[in-house]
Parts: C-alpha cells; structure tokens; sequence
C-alpha cells in the first residue's frame, strides 16, 4: 500500500507541477498578448495622431488657399474697375472735346478712312452743329484734291454715339465711332494700362 500511496503522491506532484507549468506558461502568452495589444495600441495612437496632423495641415492650406484665391479675385475685380474707369473718363474726354479739336480730328479720321468719296456720314443727333455743311465742304474739297469724288453728305439717319462716325456706302458700313474704336482697341489698351497703373 506504501507503493500506491507514493505513485498516486508522484502523480499528484507531476500534475501540479504540470499545472504550474502550464499555468506559468499561459501566463507569459496572456502577458506577451497584452503587451502586443498595448504596442499596436500605441500604433493605433500615433497614426490617428498623424493623420490627425496631416488632416488639419491639409485643411489648413486649403483654407490659406481659398483665402488667398478669393483675395486674388478681389484684387482683380479692383483692377478691372479701376481699368473700367480709366475708360469711362477716355471716353468723357472724348465726348467733350473742345468743338476745333474735335473737327480736326475727325477731319484726319475721314480722310485715313479708305473714301470713294460719296459716302454718308451717319453722326451723332449732339453733332449736327459741329459736322455741318461748312465741315463737309472742307473735307469734300480735300477729297477732290486727292481725286477721289467729293460728295460725302450727312445722313439723315442718326445713332446714339459719343463721338465720331459711321461711313455708310450701297453695300457695307464702316464703323469709326468712337464706341466701336474703343471697344476694339481694348484688349491692347487694358494691357498697356495695367502696365501703367500697376507696373505689370
């Protein structure tokens, strides 16, 4: 019976020291395990941190461009105004030249223009004083001169224009108002005053 008694003791003594074996071991995983799951937790941490940063810096230019976009849109609006006033008072000067200025440079206007010479003047209704029939005679005198025909009238037909002309044949009319010569040439022009203005 002493046998027994120690093989079941020897037994009992293995699995406890199976179970402290197993118990140590199970342990080490639960501690190997937990320090994994703190690792990738601070993994976890430090990227949500870093795309967090990323995120705001993203959103940050973006604002400083939308910013800077909508500053730029304001400042060219400014341009373009201060552009548009620049014009508005070319074309005051214009409308408002002194009457001998005005006829002297509408005299070089008609006869640069390419006349057969019996074409109507269609004017402005504020211009019938200063292109009158003394006017005419003068210019048709110089288109004779340069042997062309000298029979340019005055329409009856008038259209609201700040100044200058429209030469009207049979077949075409030429625009030489001061409207239409404005408004063609402001593409170039602008460019030149921006120039000027803001030393572009």
């Amino acid at each position: 019976m002493e046998g027994i008694d120690k093989i079941k003791e020897r037994i009992i003594q293995e699995a406890e020291e199976k179970k402290q074996q197993i118990l140590s071991k199970a342990e080490e995983e639960a501690q190997e395990i937990l320090n994994n799951c703190r690792k990738r937790a601070e993994e976890i941490k430090l990227k949500a941190i870093e795309n967090a940063k990323k995120a705001a810096e993203d959103e940050r230019r973006k604002i400083i461009s939308m910013a800077e976009l909508e500053e730029r849109k304001r400042f060219l609006g400014a341009k373009q105004q201060i552009i548009d006033q620049v014009f508005d008072e070319a074309k005051k000067h214009l409308e408002n030249l002194e009457p001998q200025a005005y006829k002297k440079l509408l005299k070089q206007m008609l006869l640069k223009s390419n006349l057969i010479g019996d074409e109507e003047l269609i004017i402005a209704d504020k211009d019938k004083s200063v292109i009158n029939a003394d006017f005419l005679k003068e210019i048709n005198s110089e288109l004779v001169k340069l042997g062309k025909k000298g029979n340019i009238k005055i329409s009856d037909e008038t259209r609201p224009l700040i100044g200058g002309f429209i030469l009207k044949s049979r077949d075409f009319e030429i625009n030489n108002s001061f409207d239409s010569l404005i408004k063609m040439q402001r593409e170039d022009l602008e460019t030149q005053i921006a120039k000027i203005l803001f030393e572009e």
